[in-house]
């Protein structure tokens, strides 16, 4: 028997109301997670975010997405790089954390790393956020900063 169904039966234990109370508190608790994850709207709540979970691409792309946000080129191409070594949950960050990428070499007159990039994130099949749009666009036209 699974360690799952293990658990269930001893939590279970013949009331109906127990099993609920678990899933609540679990529901509760998975909430509690994300809404971790997502309130990193700083550089320093990022790192720190980081500390618990180091392999959140998440965290990365965020942390790479505000340094885009100050022109810190470097250290936005080295997160976005990290992002991809990370757990790739959600799946969107590899698509993306190419195009970001391309986009940070096009701004640095890399052509050559920006068409590549581009092409990894068209090789995802992912257009979540639309980033084969942004891919494929990118591909004929260097991307441009306003």
């Amino acid at each position: 028997m699974s360690d799952l169904k293990v658990r269930y039966r001893f939590a279970y234990n013949g009331r109906a109301s127990r099993p609920m109370k678990l899933l609540t508190l679990a529901a509760l608790f998975v909430g509690l997670g994300f809404s971790q994850s997502n309130d990193c709207d700083t550089y320093e709540k990022c790192r720190e975010a980081l500390k618990t979970n180091p392999h959140s691409s998440l965290l990365h792309f965020r942390l790479g997405e505000i340094s885009v946000r100050s022109s810190n080129w470097q250290n936005a191409a080295n997160e976005f790089r990290e992002s991809l070594t990370g757990d790739l949950d959600p799946r969107w960050i590899e698509a993306c954390a190419h195009v970001n990428l391309g986009k940070i070499f096009d701004i640095n007159n890399q052509r050559e790393r920006a068409l590549n990039e581009y092409r990894l994130a068209l090789r995802t099949k992912d257009n979540s956020r639309g980033a084969l749009d942004e891919a494929k666009k990118y591909t004929e036209t260097p991307y441009r900063r306003n």
